[in-house]
């Protein structure tokens, strides 16, 4: 599927062979943590938000990914087992599917490993072939990088991996946001 940052995979969050799919598709064994795409409408029915998320969620379409408490409602697959959840909304495609889809919709992102990540069909196509029953061509991603990761779940939302958004576009919406040592300069 096509965003504004870098293709995805999707799959239904309540169907665990489904989302099982993209832990195979990624080579996850274990698995990892999968992402819930969602919107400032529909997150609280799968994860709790505390007063720092609620208002990055309200920023949603943004390029950013938060890290919060999800509710039981989730099935493990999409879980791996974890207390938290990743939560995303990176442009107004991603926020219409999810406002128009009648189940939660999660993915993991259209790569193999490490850094290299589908940002164009034909990428897709050469990491997946056939293992995919569908492949959206909404031509070349307009970034090509991941979402800036930010773990809402501490005492202070920290920035965890800087993607399109940095810790200057962050502090006019969170003051108080943390950057750990390792990324600062």
């Amino acid at each position: 599927m096509h965003t504004d940052i870098v293709y995805l995979l999707l799959a239904n969050a309540l169907i665990p062979s489904s989302a099982n799919k993209i832990h195979e598709l990624k080579g996850w064994n274990p698995p990892k943590p999968l992402t819930l795409l969602s919107n400032q409408h529909k997150i609280s029915e799968y994860a709790v938000l505390n007063q720092d998320a609620k208002i990055l969620v309200n920023k949603f379409p943004y390029p950013i990914s938060i890290i919060i408490p999800h509710r039981q409602n989730l099935p493990d697959v999409v879980t791996a087992g974890h207390k938290t959840i990743f939560v995303s909304c990176p442009d107004d495609f991603i926020y219409n599917l999810v406002t128009q889809s009648f189940f939660p919709i999660v993915a993991g992102t259209a790569s193999l490993g490490g850094e290299l990540r589908a940002n164009n069909a034909d990428t897709a196509k050469d990491f997946f072939g056939d293992e995919v029953s569908l492949i959206i061509d909404g031509g070349k991603s307009k970034y090509g990088i991941r979402t800036t990761l930010i773990d809402c779940h501490l005492p202070l939302p920290t920035i965890l991996n800087y993607g399109l958004i940095s810790y200057d576009d962050l502090r006019p919406i969170l003051p108080h946001i943390e950057l750990p040592s390792h990324l600062r300069k």
